[in-house]
């Protein structure tokens, strides 16, 4: 009886997972566009975004042009981040902050990895959403460390960013705050490990990337999906 009990709501979260993302693929491909541009409404022959890109393969249903993420990608970090999510025995107002945090998170790494952008609109709402959610979880000594996380490692980000002279991207300052503020909310530590983590990672990869001739010098890797996996691992395994 108990084992009916746990497994049915990990199941209802699962399909929930599942439902949305159509809708995180829309999200995707409506952002993956040049910074200078405005949001994609619309595939290159016209179908309107929505209905062009709710399938699985990515790809529009009208000429049959990829947008946005690959194919099946969305559909398998979704309900991945999903069962981590219900591992961690997370629940009420938390377990929905972090599902709103992860789930704006999906959609900034694709948009990162199809555009190297990090939409503004996106980080913004993410944090605003799960500071929200949490201010009614009843911690008001966790709700305070991560909103005051969320502002302190975005500026500190900002004044590198200044001294770093181009390396390091604005919309890479925007994302640490719904980073920062994820973290936050665990600890102090959380939110060095995930900064150290992020950084640290995407280092060692360019460099990697750079001795094997893959990574052309001057060429610059998308850094939120390294910032955004640190923080997830974080997260998940403080």
């Amino acid at each position: 009886m108990t084992t009916t009990i746990t497994t049915t709501p990990r199941r209802a979260r699962l399909l929930f997972a599942l439902a949305i993302t159509p809708l995180l693929r829309w999200a995707v491909a409506a952002h993956s566009v040049p910074d200078d541009q405005p949001w994609r409404t619309t595939c290159s022959c016209g179908q309107p975004l929505w209905a062009a890109t709710t399938a699985p393969t990515g790809r529009c249903t009208g000429c049959g042009q990829r947008i946005g993420a690959p194919p099946y990608t969305v559909e398998a970090a979704t309900p991945l981040a999903a069962v981590a999510l219900a591992l961690t025995g997370l629940n009420g107002w938390v377990l929905a902050a972090y599902a709103w945090w992860a789930a704006t998170m999906i959609v900034l790494v694709f948009v990162d990895l199809a555009a190297m952008l990090l939409p503004l609109r996106i980080s913004i709402a993410s944090a605003a959403g799960f500071l929200g959610l949490l201010a009614v979880a009843g911690d008001q000594h966790a709700w305070r460390r991560a909103a005051i996380a969320a502002v302190t490692l975005p500026v500190l980000l900002a004044i590198l960013a200044v001294l770093a002279r181009g390396q390091l991207g604005w919309g890479d300052v925007a994302v640490a705050v719904p980073l920062a503020a994820a973290l936050g909310w665990h600890s102090w530590h959380a939110v060095y490990a995930g900064v150290l983590l992020g950084f640290g990672s995407a280092a060692l990869v360019a460099i990697t990337l750079r001795k094997t001739g893959r990574l052309p010098r001057g060429a610059a890797l998308p850094l939120g999906p390294f910032l955004i996996g640190a923080a997830l691992t974080v997260v998940l395994w403080p």
